[in-house]
């Protein structure tokens, strides 16, 4: 399978969760308070906060606008807008689709033809509630739950019996840990999802229609105070059949130069997202084995 390249850029006005001199959440990539891909039981501080992400593989970008806000140090809530964008549009080497056109072909009778998204947004509607505070002997942990919407086309829905909306509901912990003159971050998240691709290619199929339980961590460990180095696994149910997903992961680099400001790179591994081998004139592999590298910078408004 191709290796493709990826340049991510991300530029987010976010909140930090300072249980530490130097710890701090960024927005998640579907609105709420954690790590790039997992949520944290870490809340919003309270200020609102606005973000934009932005991924560019060469094959799709991936972005997201999100708003985030906290209630009372209890209660965070956010939306977020993930745009999926081939750059396919209506039509390129032969191929029609776009989120309002659909596919030439039915991948479940022709799973090894030429297929491709063009433009999907996904509308994440999120809130999040603090169950218990970080303390020595305890985690922070928290409970969240996503309303998610796509807007991918009916006969690819219909083609692979998937739903455009689905609730994902999640358990979050999250623990600093001193370790020497270090600190380790650990977060561990369940959640249950229908899901496919994070709500990009809709919710359940006909060859799975219930929820699925799947695991998410961060782990992190401060160098200094204002240095942190880790990674992330999150898994992904695979409910479509002719359509592999891909758990995600990111090693990552951070830095804090203050509690307001974070600046973030990571090599990131999202799988293949969406579309089979695209053979047509000209064209090459398209959603197989996105990973690369992303920037991260982090301001608290």
């Amino acid at each position: 399978m191709k290796l493709l390249k990826t340049i991510a850029l991300t530029v987010t006005m976010a909140s930090c969760c300072c249980l530490t001199s130097a710890q701090a959440a960024v927005t998640q990539v579907e609105g709420q308070a954690g790590g790039g891909i997992v949520p944290w039981g870490l809340l919003s501080a309270g200020t609102p906060t606005a973000s934009f992400t932005w991924v560019d593989t060469g094959d799709y970008t991936l972005s997201s606008v999100a708003l985030q806000a906290g209630i009372a140090n209890w209660v965070e809530l956010s939306y977020a807008r993930i745009t999926f964008d081939t750059g396919r549009h209506p039509s390129h080497d032969g191929i029609i689709l776009n989120s309002d056109r659909a596919a030439t072909f039915d991948p479940t009778n022709d799973p090894g033809g030429e297929w491709l998204l063009g433009k999907v947004d996904v509308d994440v509607i999120g809130a999040k509630i603090r169950l218990l505070e970080m303390s020595d002997s305890m985690p922070a942990v928290a409970l969240g739950i996503q309303y998610k919407e796509t807007n991918v086309t009916e006969t690819f829905l219909n083609a692979m019996g998937a739903e455009d909306s689905g609730i994902d509901f999640y358990l979050a912990a999250t623990k600093v840990i001193p370790i020497g003159e270090r600190k380790l971050l650990i977060n561990g998240t369940v959640r249950a999802t229908k899901a496919n691709q994070i709500g990009i290619l809709g919710f359940e199929s006909k060859w799975e229609d219930g929820y699925e339980t799947e695991f998410e961590t961060s782990i992190g460990v401060f160098l200094n105070d204002q240095t942190v180095v880790g990674l992330e696994y999150r898994m992904k149910p695979d409910n479509i059949d002719p359509i592999r997903e891909d758990d995600w992961g990111d090693l990552f680099f951070a830095y804090f130069p203050t509690k307001n400001m974070a600046i973030v790179a990571a090599y990131a591994v999202f799988g293949e997202i969406a579309g089979a081998e695209h053979n047509a004139k000209g064209g090459n592999n398209f959603g197989l084995d996105q990973r690369g590298l992303y920037l991260q910078i982090q301001g608290n408004f």
